[in-house]
């Protein structure tokens, strides 16, 4: 009798086993970006990731265990880049910051397409959403810190520097402007807000509030 299809990916323990992993993934997301996840074959992927269908279903027994780890490594690489722009050595400014999110922003603006396409095709985080939503406030709670603000664990500033950082995510191209020339307003509505709540005191709702 055979056994069940594994529900987690198989972790390779060799470094040539996580660079086949990373060469799937980067492969699935570009063909979930382009066909979408329910028409994606996983011989498409293993073709376009140059790996044997034997190997990619090794690593990923399933579509849907394949996909979910698309959005664990988004979520890895997205909170990876906040890190090592708070992190960045010296001080930041307002500018800085906003140049800096606006650079995460644009890296990784079609992966999150794709992310939010999974989501919405059913596929879920194992933690859920909801951590990560969590995690990301309190990434967006450490940059103000780090630009002279004293935001709380429950600061809307924080929340809302987060909901802009997702707005201009999801903005569109507008073909009557340049995206040079939207991306450079968008720097300019996120240093505009950084500079806001550097120089506003915190009003931290209370741990009870809801968000």
């Amino acid at each position: 009798m055979s056994s069940p299809p594994r529900s987690s990916p198989l972790a390779p323990k060799r470094q040539r086993g996580r660079d086949r992993v990373e060469a799937i993934l980067t492969a699935a997301t570009a063909v979930f970006a382009e066909k979408s996840y329910e028409a994606a074959t996983m011989t498409e992927i293993a073709a376009r990731a140059s790996t044997a269908i034997g190997s990619l279903y090794r690593f990923f027994p399933t579509k849907d265990v394949l996909a979910a780890a698309v959005l664990e490594r988004y979520g890895a690489r997205l909170l990876h880049a906040l890190d090592e722009l708070v992190d960045r050595d010296p001080p930041l400014s307002p500018r800085d910051a906003a140049e800096g999110l606006l650079d995460i922003i644009q890296r990784l603006r079609t992966e999150r397409s794709v992310v939010l396409s999974l989501l919405d095709s059913g596929i879920t985080l194992p933690d859920g959403t909801g951590t990560l939503r969590k995690v990301l406030i309190e990434r967006m709670s450490q940059l103000l810190s780090r630009l002279g603000g004293s935001p709380g664990p429950h600061d809307e500033r924080a929340v809302m520097l987060l909901h802009l950082v997702k707005a201009i995510f999801a903005l569109p191209q507008d073909h009557s402007v340049s995206r040079p020339a939207q991306d450079k307003e968008a720097v300019t509505v996120l240093r505009l807000y950084l500079e806001h709540t550097v120089a506003c005191p915190s009003q931290s709702r209370s741990p009870s509030s809801h968000m």
